[in-house]
C-alpha cells in the first residue's frame, strides 16, 4: 500500500486525502494479493507474539526451552489457511 500512495498523483493533501486513497487501494486488491496476507499471517502473528513475550519470558538461556514449548502451544492453536 504504501509503494502505491507513493506513486499516486496529485499528491496527498491531508489526512482526509490519505483516508480515501487507503480505502481505495485497500478495496481493490487483487484476489493473489488477499491471498498472500492471509498465508502471512500465521508468520505475522507469531512474530508479534514474539516481539511482545521475548523480553519478558527470556531472560536467560534457562528460559530458552520453556519459551519454545510455549510458542509451539500458541502456533498449534492458530487456525489453519
Amino acid at each position: 500500500m504504501r509503494r502505491q500512495l507513493r506513486v499516486q498523483r496529485p499528491a496527498i493533501r491531508n489526512i482526509s486525502d490519505l483516508h480515501d486513497r487507503c480505502l481505495n487501494i485497500w478495496y481493490n486488491l487483487s484476489p493473489v494479493m488477499y491471498q498472500g496476507l492471509v498465508a502471512s499471517m500465521p508468520r505475522r502473528v507469531e512474530a508479534v507474539l514474539r516481539a511482545k513475550v521475548a523480553p519478558l519470558v527470556l531472560r536467560g538461556r534457562e528460559n530458552h526451552q520453556k519459551d519454545e514449548v510455549w510458542m509451539s502451544e500458541i502456533r498449534d492453536e492458530l487456525p489453519t489457511v
